[in-house]
């Protein structure tokens, strides 16, 4: 399996809301970086945990990849995001209540690939872009 075909399960995983199959693409002591939120997490644990929080906000989120580049064990993908917040979206300030409108967001993910599992997920997003089509910014 390459590094881009680890990378496509683990969005697959993702949209399935398989969450079994998603940690079967990550790696012992596996890093996620959320850039946009500042969130640091370490381990398949709180990883799936705030995945898991995403899709309570967006039960029909779906990532979709425009685009994939490899170079050697480094893969970096061009995202679309889609969904729809029809649920409670939890933040360090307090949740934001569903708005039931349908988002699209741009991002970019880079990840670190060793041995057929993600040890790095880097994820870069349009927050502003992203609060402002729910409604939580102007």
């Amino acid at each position: 399996m390459t590094s881009i075909d680890v990378a496509r399960e683990n969005m697959e995983a993702f949209n399935a809301g398989d969450w079994e199959r998603f940690k079967a693409t990550l790696g012992d002591g596996v890093v996620y970086d959320e850039h946009a939120t500042q969130r640091h997490l370490v381990g398949d644990g709180p990883i799936v945990d705030a995945l898991r929080s995403w899709r309570e906000a967006f039960p029909d989120a779906t990532g979709r990849i425009e685009r994939a580049l490899a170079d050697n064990r480094t893969v970096a993908l061009e995202i679309t995001w889609e969904g729809t917040h029809s649920g409670p979206l939890h933040t360090p300030s307090g949740d934001i209540a569903p708005s039931n409108r349908r988002i699209s967001v741009k991002a970019a993910q880079v990840l670190d690939v060793e041995n057929g599992k993600i040890c790095e997920n880097h994820h870069y997003f349009d927050l502003m872009g992203f609060l402002q089509q729910i409604g939580a910014a102007g």
